[in-house]
C-alpha cells in the first residue's frame, strides 16, 4: 500500500476509534480514567524531574561554597581566610552557623556575600531571620549586617548564618585556613548535611507516586475491556493488522490523554514560574532549579502520554489471527502468574532487611533494597490474591450446583479463569493499606536516647541547661558566672569512658568520703586494660547549694569527694547522669565548678526549677567566651537529630497521602465501571431465575468476597512490609487498633460497593428487553 493511501486510513482509523469510545458501554468513565491516569504520571515524572534538578543546583552551590583546605593553584600561595563551622538550633531545629575572619585585605568572600561583615557582624539567611525572630536571632551573634543571597543559599529555605567574630578569636588553632572557595564535591554544610541522598528520595517517589499512578495507568487502560477485547478479536478475525488495531485503540484513548497532558502543563509552568512551598514539609522548590533544567522537566511531560498510549495499545488480548472472534484470555493470565511467582521473592528481601541491614554499612544501598522490596511486594501481593480467588471459584461453583442456587454458580463461574479482572479489582485495596502502614509506622521510629532526651525536655524545659566553652578561661567562665541571672546556679559535669576488668570489685564503697582524686581518664575501649567492659564514670564539681538543689550530699571539705548512689540523686540529676544508669555511682566534688578538669561541661542549674532565659544566656555566653560558645538546653543533641529525623519523614504522610488518592481514584472508577459492567451483564438473569435475589448473590461473590478477603490479605501484606521498620533494631509502632479499624471500615465499603451493584442491577433488569445480544 502507497503511502498516499495510507495516511488516509490512519485517519480514518483514528476517527473510527474516537467515536468508538464515546458510544462504548462506560465510555465516559474511561475518558476521566485516562485523563486522570496521564495527569498522575505527568505530576509524578516532573515531581522526579524537579528533584533531580534541585538536588543538581543544590550540590552546584554547595561546591562553590566549599572551603578549600589547600591551595587550588599555584597563584593562591597563603591562606586567605580563617573557617569554622558549629551548630546552633531555633526551636530543635539545628542549622549552620560559619564563623569567617579574613587574614588578607583580599581575601575571597563566601557566595551570597557581597561585603566582608565587620568585627562583632553576622549575614543571615532569610529563613534563619524569619523563623528565629521571636527567639533573638538577629542579634544572637552580634550586629546584624544583611541577609545572604540566594547564590550562597543551598535552597531558599536554609538556614545559616556567616559570623564574623571580633579581633583574634579566630585562630589557626580552632579555626580552618581557607585558601578560597569552591570544591568539584561539596562538603556536608548546611541543607547539604540533612537532605537523604537522591536514590533514597526518588526510591520514595517510586513507592509513594510511581506505584500508585502505574496502577491508575493499568486500570485506566482495562476500564471496559470486555468490548474492545472482542472489537479486536473481530478485527483480527477480518484481518486487521496490529498497527490498525493499535491505531484504533490510540483514537479512542487521543482526547483524554491529551486533555490529562494538557493539565498538567499549568502546574509545571507554576514551578518555573515561582517558588512553591509544599504543605507539611515547609520545603521551598526553587524556580530558578527548574529553570535550569527546563528540558529534563518537559521531557518528564511528555513521557507521560507516552507511556499511557502505550499502555493502552499494549494491554490487549491476542486478535487471535482469524482463528476465533473471541478474545484470548492466556497472556493476561501467564503475566498475573509471573508477577505472583515473583511475589515470595520480595517476601523474603523483606524477611531479610532487618538482620542485614543492622551490619551493613552501604547505607543507600539497603534503602534501595528496602523500597524494591515494598514495591515490588505491593504490586505481586494482588496477582496472588487474584489466583487464590480464582481457584476458589470453582468450589463456590460446585457449592451453588449442589444447593441449587444460580447466583453462588453463576459467581463461582465468572470468577474461574479471570485473574486479570481480580487482580485489578483488589489491587486498590492492597497498596491502599500497605501506603497506609507505612505511614502509620514510618514516622513512629526513634531511639531509646532519644524518647529519654524528649522526656527529659518535657520533665525539665529549659531550667537545666549545659555550657560548653572550652576555649574560655576560668576567669572568664567566672565572671560570665557572676553575671547570670538570680537564681542561676552552675556545676562542673564530666564523664569518661574506662574500661573495667570482669570479675573486679570496686574498691570504694557508696558514700564513703576521700581525698580529691582526679577525674583525668581515656576513652575506655582503646586503653591498654585487659578489661572487656566499659563503665561510664561521672563526676559533678560544685558548691553545696547547687548540690543540694540537685539532691547530692556536699562532702565535708573544700576539694574533697563522694561516691554517690545516682538512685538517691533528684530528679534533675538522674536526668543529667541517665548514661550512668540507675544502679551506679556519681562522684562528688566540692569546689568552684569552673575548677575542675579542663574541658568539663558547664551545668546551669534553676534554684526553683523555672526556666532559665536560654536565649540571652546563648547571646551572652558568646560574646563574653567567644564566638564557638555553645549553650543548649539537656538533651539538646538528641532531640535535634530526633527533629531533623522528624523533618525527613514529614515527606512521608505528604507522599503517602498523595498516593493513597490515587490509589482510592484509581479503585473507585475501577469499581464503577464494574459496577455498571456487572449491571448490564446479569440483567437477563431475573427471567432465567424467577428471583432477584440472584443479583445480590453475585454481588456479594464477585465484589464483597474478594474485597473482604483482599483487606484482610492487605493488612497481613502491610504487616510484612513494615517488618523493616518494627523488628530490633529499629522501634516502630503499627498498632493492632489501626489495622482492625482499617479492616472494618474496607468490609464496611465492600458492602456498600456490593450493596450499590445489586441495586443497579436490579435496576438495570426492570428496563432490559430481550435484543439481538
Amino acid at each position: 500500500m502507497s503511502r498516499d493511501r495510507t495516511r488516509p486510513l490512519t485517519r480514518q482509523l483514528l476517527r473510527i476509534g474516537h467515536t468508538a469510545g464515546q458510544g462504548a458501554t462506560g465510555g465516559q468513565i474511561r475518558f476521566v480514567a485516562l485523563a486522570c491516569a496521564t495527569l498522575a504520571l505527568a505530576v509524578t515524572f516532573a515531581v522526579m524531574a524537579a528533584t533531580w534538578a534541585t538536588y543538581e543546583e543544590r550540590e552546584a552551590r554547595g561546591s562553590a561554597r566549599s572551603p578549600q583546605l589547600r591551595a587550588m593553584n599555584s597563584a593562591t600561595g597563603s591562606p586567605q581566610l580563617l573557617w569554622k563551622g558549629t551548630g546552633d538550633s531555633i526551636g530543635d531545629r539545628q542549622f549552620e552557623v560559619v564563623h569567617i575572619a579574613p587574614l588578607t585585605t583580599n581575601a575571597p568572600l563566601p557566595p551570597g556575600l557581597d561585603h566582608w561583615p565587620a568585627p562583632g557582624e553576622a549575614v543571615l539567611s532569610p529563613a534563619l531571620l524569619a523563623e528565629g525572630s521571636g527567639e533573638g536571632i538577629r542579634d544572637r551573634y552580634g550586629r546584624y549586617a544583611g541577609e545572604i543571597g540566594a547564590d550562597g543559599l543551598a535552597s531558599p529555605g536554609e538556614r545559616l548564618a556567616y559570623v564574623r567574630p571580633a579581633d583574634g578569636a579566630l585562630t589557626k588553632q580552632n579555626a580552618y585556613p581557607v585558601y578560597g572557595f569552591g570544591l568539584p564535591a561539596p562538603w556536608a554544610l548546611g541543607d547539604l548535611a540533612l537532605v537523604r541522598p537522591l536514590p533514597v528520595f526518588l526510591s520514595l517517589l517510586a513507592v509513594f507516586l510511581l506505584l500508585p499512578a502505574g496502577l491508575l495507568t493499568v486500570v485506566a487502560a482495562r476500564l471496559g475491556a470486555t468490548g474492545r477485547d472482542r472489537r479486536t478479536a473481530l478485527l483480527g478475525a477480518l484481518g486487521a493488522s496490529r498497527r490498525q488495531v493499535a491505531l484504533l485503540s490510540l483514537g479512542e484513548a487521543g482526547r483524554p490523554v491529551l486533555l490529562g497532558t494538557a493539565l498538567a502543563v499549568p502546574l509545571a509552568a507554576l514551578g518555573l514560574l515561582f517558588d512553591l512551598r509544599l504543605p507539611w514539609t515547609g520545603y521551598l522548590v526553587a524556580a530558578a532549579d527548574l529553570r535550569a533544567h527546563a528540558g529534563v522537566l518537559t521531557a518528564g511531560l511528555l513521557a507521560a502520554p507516552v507511556l499511557v498510549a502505550a499502555a493502552v495499545v499494549c494491554f490487549h488480548p491476542p486478535s487471535g489471527q482469524g482463528r476465533s472472534t473471541r478474545p484470548l484470555g492466556g497472556a493476561r493470565s501467564r503475566l498475573v502468574k509471573v508477577a505472583a511467582g515473583l511475589c515470595p521473592l520480595f517476601l523474603l528481601i523483606l524477611s531479610w532487611f532487618p538482620a542485614t541491614a543492622g551490619r551493613s554499612e552501604a547505607r543507600t544501598a539497603m534503602t534501595l533494597v528496602l523500597m524494591a522490596g515494598i514495591v515490588g511486594t505491593l504490586a505481586t501481593l494482588p496477582a496472588v490474591i487474584a489466583l487464590l480467588i480464582s481457584a476458589a471459584g470453582r468450589a463456590v461453583a460446585a457449592l451453588g450446583r449442589r444447593r441449587g442456587a444460580p447466583g453462588t454458580l453463576l459467581a463461582g463461574r465468572w470468577t474461574v479463569g479471570r485473574p486479570g479482572y481480580l487482580a485489578r479489582l483488589v489491587a486498590g485495596v492492597v497498596i491502599a493499606v500497605g501506603l497506609l502502614c507505612v505511614v502509620q509506622v514510618y514516622p513512629s521510629m526513634s531511639s531509646a536516647f532519644v524518647q529519654g532526651a524528649r522526656e527529659a525536655r518535657a520533665e525539665l524545659g529549659f531550667s537545666m541547661l549545659t555550657v560548653e566553652a572550652h576555649s574560655a578561661s576560668a576567669e572568664r567562665v567566672d565572671q560570665w558566672l557572676r553575671a547570670v541571672p538570680p537564681g542561676t546556679r552552675a556545676v562542673g559535669y564530666t564523664s569518661t569512658l574506662d574500661p573495667v576488668d570482669v570479675g573486679s570489685t570496686d574498691s570504694g564503697s557508696g558514700g564513703s568520703e576521700s581525698g580529691s582524686r582526679s577525674t583525668t581518664g581515656t576513652a575506655g575501649a582503646t586503653g591498654s586494660s585487659s578489661g572487656d567492659e566499659i563503665r561510664l564514670n561521672a563526676v559533678l564539681r560544685g558548691e553545696c547549694p547547687v548540690l543540694a538543689t540537685l539532691g547530692l550530699p556536699c562532702p565535708r571539705a573544700e576539694g574533697a569527694s563522694l561516691d554517690v548512689p545516682v538512685s538517691s540523686a533528684a530528679p534533675a540529676a538522674r536526668r543529667l547522669l541517665s548514661g550512668v544508669g540507675p544502679a551506679g555511682e556519681v562522684t562528688v566534688v566540692r569546689g568552684s565548678p569552673t575548677g575542675g578538669e579542663k574541658g568539663a561541661v558547664m551545668v546551669l542549674v534553676s534554684s526553683d526549677g523555672r526556666d532559665l532565659p536560654l536565649y540571652d544566656l546563648k547571646r551572652t555566653a558568646r560574646a563574653q567566651l567567644g564566638p564557638l560558645t555553645a549553650v543548649d538546653p539537656l538533651g539538646q543533641a538528641w532531640i535535634g537529630g530526633a527533629q531533623l529525623v522528624a523533618d525527613q519523614l514529614r515527606w512521608v504522610p505528604l507522599l503517602g497521602t498523595m498516593g493513597v488518592v490515587l490509589v482510592a481514584l484509581s479503585a473507585a472508577l475501577n469499581n464503577l465501571a464494574e459496577i455498571m459492567r456487572f449491571a448490564r451483564a446479569i440483567a437477563p438473569l431475573s427471567v432465567l431465575s424467577g428471583s432477584r435475589r440472584v443479583y445480590a448473590a453475585v454481588a456479594a461473590w464477585t465484589l464483597m468476597v474478594p474485597l473482604c478477603v483482599a483487606a484482610v490479605w492487605g493488612v497481613i501484606g502491610g504487616v510484612w512490609i513494615t517488618l523493616p521498620f518494627t523488628v530490633p533494631p529499629r522501634n516502630g509502632v503499627l498498632p493492632g487498633a489501626t489495622l482492625a479499624l482499617v479492616v472494618a471500615v474496607l468490609v464496611a465499603l465492600s458492602g456498600v460497593l456490593a450493596a450499590i451493584a445489586a441495586r443497579g442491577a436490579v435496576r438495570e433488569a426492570e428496563r432490559w428487553r430481550p435484543q439481538q445480544d
